[in-house]
Parts: C-alpha cells; sequence; structure tokens
C-alpha cells in the first residue's frame, strides 16, 4: 500500500506517460491511414492512366473510366472475356475465392488463415473447371470486385469463371478489377444487391473495360506490384511500432503501480 502521496505521484505519472504513448500511437495510425490513402491514388492513376504523365489523353467515353491514353481502346467486356464453362477435370483440386487472396486451393486457404474450410466429397464434376490466372467472379464479387485465380483447379458451379479472349497481362486486370470505380460500375449494372442475387456474366457484360498494349499492360502491372511491395512493408513497420508502443504502456502501467520503478517529483513535474 503506497501512501497517499506516492498514489497521486503514480497516477500523475502515468497520466502523462500514457497520454504522451497514446499520441505516438495515434500520429503512426494517422501515417497508416496517410499510406494507404496514397496507395490507392497511385493504383487508380497508375492503371488508368499508365507511367507516362506526357502522354496524349482522350475522352474513353464511359462513366467510370474518364479519360485514358490516347492509344488505349475501349471495348466491352464480352468481347475481352468469356465465360469458362468446362466442369470439373478429375485431377483438379479445390479452390476457394478469396478477396484477400485471390483464388487458390483451399489447403493454400487454411495454411494462410488458420481457418478449417469443408471440402465436399461427392458430385466433384458438378464444380466448375479454372485455370490459372483465369478470373472469377464470387458471391463478395460486388464488395470487393473480380478475384485472380492463382492456381489450377475447380470452384463452385455458382461461381462465373472468365477466360481471356485474347493475350493480356493478368496482373494488370487483377488490379483493374478491383478498382473502386470498377465495382461501383458494377454495383450499378442491376439490383442484385437488394435482391440477393449474385453478380453474374451479364452483369458484369455491361461494364465496359479498357485495354492498354500488353506490353505496357506488364510495365504498369510490374510498376504497381513492387509500389505495393514498399508500401505494404512501410505499413507493418509502422504496425509493429504501434504493437510495441501498447507494449511499452502496459509494462510501464505495471511497473508503476506494483512499485519496481521509483516515482520521483521530478518525474511528475517534468
Amino acid at each position: 500500500m503506497p501512501t497517499s502521496g506516492e498514489q497521486v505521484a503514480i497516477a500523475k505519472f502515468l497520466d502523462k506517460k500514457t497520454t504522451q504513448i497514446d499520441e505516438a500511437i495515434a500520429i503512426k495510425e494517422k501515417q497508416i491511414a496517410l499510406l494507404k490513402e496514397r496507395k490507392q491514388i497511385i493504383i487508380q492513376k497508375a492503371v488508368t492512366q499508365g507511367l507516362d504523365p506526357n502522354v496524349p489523353m482522350k475522352d474513353s467515353g464511359v462513366d467510370w473510366i474518364g479519360e485514358i491514353p490516347a492509344h488505349w481502346e475501349v471495348r466491352r467486356s464480352k468481347f475481352l472475356f468469356t465465360q469458362r464453362k468446362e466442369r470439373a477435370w478429375t485431377d483438379d483440386v479445390q479452390l476457394s475465392a478469396t478477396q484477400a487472396y485471390g483464388v487458390i486451393p483451399q489447403d493454400k486457404y487454411e495454411e494462410l488463415t488458420g481457418y478449417r474450410v469443408v471440402k465436399i466429397q461427392f458430385h466433384l464434376d458438378k464444380r466448375k473447371h479454372v485455370e490459372r490466372d483465369d478470373f472469377v467472379i464470387s458471391m463478395r464479387s460486388f464488395q470487393g470486385g473480380l478475384e485472380r485465380a492463382w492456381s489450377r483447379g475447380c470452384i463452385r458451379s455458382s461461381y462465373v469463371v472468365l477466360r481471356p479472349l485474347q493475350k493480356i497481362d493478368p496482373g494488370f486486370y487483377a488490379y483493374l478489377l478491383k478498382l473502386p470505380a470498377y465495382i461501383a460500375a458494377l454495383q450499378r449494372t442491376a439490383s442484385f444487391i437488394r435482391d440477393g442475387q449474385d453478380l453474374n456474366f451479364e452483369n458484369f457484360s455491361k461494364v465496359d473495360l479498357f485495354i492498354p498494349p500488353v506490353e505496357e499492360q506488364r510495365k504498369i502491372g510490374k510498376y504497381v506490384s513492387g509500389f505495393l511491395a514498399s508500401s505494404d512493408k512501410g505499413v507493418e513497420l509502422l504496425a509493429a511500432q504501434i504493437e510495441k508502443l501498447k507494449e511499452y504502456k502496459t509494462t510501464l502501467i505495471n511497473s508503476a503501480v506494483t512499485g519496481k520503478i521509483r516515482i520521483t517529483p521530478d518525474m511528475v513535474e517534468a
């Protein structure tokens, strides 16, 4: 039992120190928010305008797209992608469509998340076949865009599997098909949100897409991928610093109230 004077000193000390720590945490949380905001801006600009700031621009004629480089093409999406309707192959692994990781094997999803996935044992032949670098319209695509397939396998028959009709860079379209502006355009194609319907190929076909030259697609995809790796590393570093500050705060409180550190008047007033 500390004396009343010591109790007051400890309380004042902790009030001051925890306020300073909380302010430092708030600053770092704001830095994370700014990095994430900048990330979206950089992706949007690179994917919709390319990497050359001096390239001539033109009006795409499509509301959700706006201006694009003059040498890019705009096309109905059904002329760029078509549905893959093959049934599952006998050696197909079961896939999961996820917003965080794309379309990956269920075993890989369990490894990454620690969650268990119920695997079906019968009627696998009724599932749809998926090839690597296909795109999948899932039940959550109206929230997070379309998912790139990172592996060959099979997926639920209720999903729509898209395969490209011409040579494309899947990395570029993986970013394009998850742009907030593109997702908003998908949401405007039907009343599926109110009616509980899933997105389908008809919804997808109503949203026009733009097509840079394939080599330019590759460069943009590579640039965005490199930028995201750097940006994500910065976010992880700040998040780790926040956790360290929180741990320090807990340790400081524990040490002060249990007498492991001696609180002097200069520590309270300084």
